[in-house]
């Protein structure tokens, strides 16, 4: 889907006193109103295919960033850090003697900052490995096959795109399809998979990521001939927002599916049943 931006009308100027050419003292600007922006979620497009799959991609990998800061700023990697840069400085003979002054000491930043570079990449190669195999696993899905057709399986199955002044900012998938995808003799008519969350990092401020579970649970509980009683969703201390936003939405800890990354962080799954998705909008509309 191509972006669209936003231009500003001309300023137009409209005659005040007839049709006879007068001095520009009796002409009067008309200022051009200022359109604002608007969000708006919709439904998935053929033609935002190629978007929507780098968008689902870039989500699978987005954890990879906050994993390495997470691991860099752990205390034990800190320590690491800066036993590197006394073992550095030591092996060098750069210990500043008494009386070279200031800039013998602010040179030492040279192998502070050196010293960082095995612990970065170190941090990253234990932690990428468990994102690459994700983001194959998901590139790879089912759903990832033809995205309208999988979609549209059921009626509460949906794909939807989060639009900005006409520029996608967010999406989110709803699996309500009626056979489990390990075994397709064993029906799962009850249970929905919230997948492929995800808000471009400058809009996460405004809780927007609400909305689009919001929207998808909305679909999920009252759409005809919808069976689905639960919807289930997975979480992790690395996407945050993500989270969060599950939390507020009413979604309960279920457990530990799996600990991922150098320090084992937990993914964790969380539900949210029909009642008590019921429940909440009556408590929120008070």
């Amino acid at each position: 889907m191509q972006s669209t931006s936003l231009h500003a009308p001309r300023a137009s100027f409209t005659n005040i006193s007839g049709p006879s050419l007068l001095p520009s003292s009796h002409y009067t600007m008309i200022k051009p109103k200022m359109v604002e922006p608007v969000a708006k979620i919709r439904s998935y497009r053929i033609e935002d295919e190629k978007q929507v799959r780098f968008v689902i991609a870039k989500a699978a990998m987005e954890g990879l960033a906050s994993a390495n800061k997470k691991t860099i700023l752990n205390p034990l990697s800190l320590s690491l850090w800066v036993l590197l840069t006394g073992l550095l400085i030591q092996f060098m003979g750069w210990w500043p003697k008494s009386g070279d002054g200031i800039l013998a000491y602010i040179s030492l930043m040279l192998p502070f900052g050196s010293a960082a570079v095995p612990v970065i990449l170190f941090s990253d190669w234990n932690n990428r490995w468990y994102f690459d195999d994700l983001s194959q696993h998901v590139l790879r899905g089912p759903d990832m096959i033809n995205l309208q057709e999988y979609y549209s399986k059921s009626p509460a199955s949906g794909l939807w795109i989060l639009e900005f002044a006409g520029r996608l900012v967010g999406i989110i998938a709803l699996d309500a399809s009626p056979f489990d995808k390990i075994n397709s003799n064993q029906k799962v008519h009850d249970t929905a998979i919230l997948r492929h969350i995800y808000v471009d990092e400058q809009y996460r401020p405004t809780g927007i990521q609400k909305d689009l579970i919001n929207y998808a649970l909305q679909n999920a509980f009252t759409t005809s001939n919808s069976a689905v009683t639960q919807v289930k969703a997975s979480s992790s201390p690395l996407r945050d927002y993500v989270r969060k936003a599950l939390d507020e939405t009413g979604f309960k800890y279920e457990g530990v599916s799996e600990n991922i990354g150098l320090f084992r962080w937990k993914m964790s799954n969380r539900v949210l049943t029909k009642d008590e998705w019921k429940k909440k909008i009556t408590l929120d509309a008070k």
